[in-house]
C-alpha cells in the first residue's frame, strides 16, 4: 500500500551530520495534523486532533467511546465539512436520553472504578475464541512492512488492523497520528459496517497504555497484539477485563502477557 500523499507535507529542514560536523539542507516528510471540531445535536462536543481522512469512522468511534451512541443506528445524520474541519452529528431522541445516564454504566467507568468492580458488568468477552500464533505474526509483518507506508515516510503515524481469524483476512486498516485515534477509527468502522468484533483481534503498531486498554474494554474486543511493551496499569486492566494482551511484536516472535488461552499453535 502506498503512503497517503495528501496526508504528508515535504518540509525543509537543516540536518546536522556528526561525521562531517556540519549542517546541510535537507527535507523530511511530515504528517499533517488537523483539529476536527465535533458538534453533537447542535452544540459543541469535542475537538479531535487527528490525521486527515476517515473522519466519519473517527467521529463514530469517539461518540461510541464517550457514551453518546450504542450502535450506528443511533445516528440520524452526520455531516462532515472537510474544508472547515467540522463534523455535525444528530442522534435519535432515544440515544440522547440513554446518553444522559451513560456515566453510570460500568462500561464507561474510569480505570480506578473498573479495577474495583465486577468485570462482567462491563462486557463479558468470549472465552472460546482462538487465534493462531503464526497468523498473528504474519498479519503483524504485513501491517508493519506493507500497509504502514505513511509511517515509513514520516515515522509519525500509528496504524492498526482488525483481523478475522475465521475468514483468515484483514477486515480493515486505519492509521492516524494519534494512537487512540486508530482505535476510534477501527471501532467506528465496525459500527458503521455492523461487524461484530468480539471474536476478532486488533493488531497495532504502537503501545497499549491503560487508556488504550480502556478503549478496548468499551469495544468489547477479546484480544489485542501490540508492537511495543505494555504498562503495569494496562496489564492490570487487561486481567480485570479478560482481554488477551500480546506485545513485544518482533520478526518471528511475540510475548503473551495476559489470558494466554486464546492464542494457539
Amino acid at each position: 500500500m502506498q503512503a497517503r500523499e495528501h496526508e504528508l507535507v515535504d518540509y525543509p529542514v537543516l540536518r546536522y551530520v556528526r561525521e562531517k560536523d556540519s549542517f546541510e539542507k535537507h527535507h523530511k516528510y511530515t504528517s499533517i495534523e488537523c483539529a476536527l471540531d465535533i458538534r453533537l445535536n447542535g452544540k459543541p462536543f469535542t475537538t479531535s486532533f487527528c490525521s486527515p481522512g476517515d473522519h466519519a469512522d473517527l467521529v463514530t468511534g469517539i461518540l461510541a467511546q464517550m457514551g453518546q451512541i450504542r450502535t450506528y443506528a443511533d445516528i440520524v445524520s452526520m455531516q462532515i465539512d472537510e474544508a472547515a474541519l467540522r463534523a455535525d452529528v444528530v442522534t435519535t431522541g432515544e440515544a440522547q436520553e440513554w446518553a444522559r445516564g451513560s456515566a453510570e454504566n460500568p462500561r464507561y467507568f474510569r480505570a480506578r472504578q473498573i479495577l474495583t468492580c465486577d468485570p462482567k458488568t462491563i462486557f463479558e468477552r468470549p472465552k472460546d475464541v482462538r487465534f493462531r500464533a503464526r497468523d498473528i505474526l504474519a498479519c503483524a509483518d504485513k501491517l508493519l512492512s506493507e500497509l504502514a507506508a505513511t509511517h515509513e515516510k514520516t515515522n509519525g503515524v500509528h496504524s492498526g488492523v482488525i483481523w478475522d481469524q475465521k475468514a483468515e483476512r484483514i477486515l480493515v486498516f486505519r492509521e492516524d497520528i494519534g494512537r487512540h485515534n486508530v482505535f476510534d477509527k477501527l471501532y467506528g468502522w465496525s459500527l458503521k459496517a455492523d461487524v461484530d468484533i468480539q471474536d476478532k483481534i486488533i493488531i497495532f503498531s504502537g503501545r497499549c497504555s491503560s487508556e488504550m486498554m480502556m478503549k478496548l474494554g468499551r469495544m468489547g474486543i477479546s484480544t489485542v497484539a501490540a508492537k511495543s511493551v505494555p504498562t503495569t496499569l494496562s496489564l492490570a486492566l487487561a486481567k480485570k477485563l479478560g482481554i488477551t494482551l500480546v506485545a513485544r511484536m518482533a520478526p518471528g516472535s511475540f510475548c503473551i502477557y495476559t489470558n494466554p488461552e486464546r492464542i494457539v499453535r
